[in-house]
């Protein structure tokens, strides 16, 4: 016979076929989850979604590009805009312009210059080079002291 101190542990944390807690059963405890990821079942629908509006392996028409340079556009302002304001935003300035970098890269190589419809090894060749590229910006930031400046005291 158990103590009651063990009885009280099973009855609190063990139930039917010895397991912890009672869980009920849903299709992530399955060993092939379906919609496995970050994004649950959101993930096939945005990929679908996201080659309808692409024509998928065709290339896009004339208002598609359109459609894709008035975003360009939108970025770009924005840009401008945030350049207006970098005193407000203090050392998430440069952050926030690395991103918006880097969401005109990834529109510019996936649709103008057709890198979606290529094969993998070129979309790692064009990603290799820009961090590269932003590395050695970080890199010049730091060694001429801009990514955290010394403070200025008055005389």
């Amino acid at each position: 016979m158990a103590n009651p101190i063990s009885k009280a542990w099973r009855k609190l944390f063990y139930h039917d076929g010895d397991r912890y807690f009672l869980l009920p059963q849903v299709a992530s405890a399955q060993p092939e989850p379906p919609n496995e990821g970050p994004f649950g079942d959101a993930g096939p629908r945005a990929v679908s979604w996201f080659t309808r509006i692409t024509f998928g392996g065709r290339h896009a028409t004339p208002f598609f590009y359109t459609v894709i340079g008035i975003i360009l556009a939108v970025l770009t302002l924005l840009e401008v805009w945030l350049f207006t304001l970098d005193d407000l935003l203090g050392a998430t300035f440069v952050p926030l312009m690395l991103f918006l970098a880097l969401a005109k890269f990834i529109v510019v190589v996936a649709f103008f210059m057709h890198l979606r419809f290529d094969k993998n090894l070129l979309t790692l060749v064009f990603s290799s080079g820009f961090v590269i590229a932003i590395a050695v910006f970080m890199i010049l930031l730091t060694v001429q002291g801009k990514v955290a400046p010394d403070p200025v005291i008055a005389p």
